[in-house]
């Protein structure tokens, strides 16, 4: 089957937009030196406790974490929503596989979140980006079930707060 014929045999998308996978938070220099704060204090108090172990770990995981978050930022995926289910970059979740939905958009945050049957319970989280949040509700509430007020997990914000 070529691309053409591809392209006719999918659903029709009802929605459809470019989102990057996660929103990577702005930090400034101030930041960085808060952090740096936190950081070093967290590695004295492992060397004055004689946990070298701890402190190489924090030290790492710092790194770590900085060059990766440097070096991979948001990929931008496609997102659609169609007669059959959602489509979020390479992955599809058949409508039969999402056990409910809920919205976020307040604050300048326009999220689409699914809770999907897999082996354990697993949260899908969609940035809406330009997309109107109420027409597409309007329409997955004829789809899946609506987790009526749903808020923003708190791990996420902590982590919004934070810049994470």
């Amino acid at each position: 089957m070529n691309q053409e014929e591809q392209k006719k045999s999918q659903p029709r998308a009802l929605f459809a937009w470019t989102a990057p996978e996660f929103i990577q938070q702005q930090r400034g220099p101030r930041w960085f030196l808060i952090a740096g704060i936190v950081v070093l204090i967290a590695v004295l108090y492992a060397l004055l406790t004689r946990n070298w172990t701890m402190a190489v770990a924090i030290i790492v995981l710092a790194a770590v974490y900085e060059y990766t978050r440097r070096q991979h930022p948001p990929k931008e995926i496609e997102i659609s929503i169609s007669e059959l289910g959602i489509h979020v970059g390479h992955m599809f979740f058949p409508y039969s596989n999402v056990e409910r939905f809920w919205m976020f958009y307040e604050n300048g945050i326009k999220t689409l979140h699914l809770r999907v049957h897999k082996r354990f319970f697993s949260d899908v989280v969609i940035q809406l980006e330009d997309q109107d949040p109420v027409a597409i509700r309007e329409y997955l509430v004829g789809q899946i079930p609506e987790w009526e007020g749903k808020h923003e997990r708190l791990s996420d914000i902590i982590l919004r707060l934070l810049k994470l």
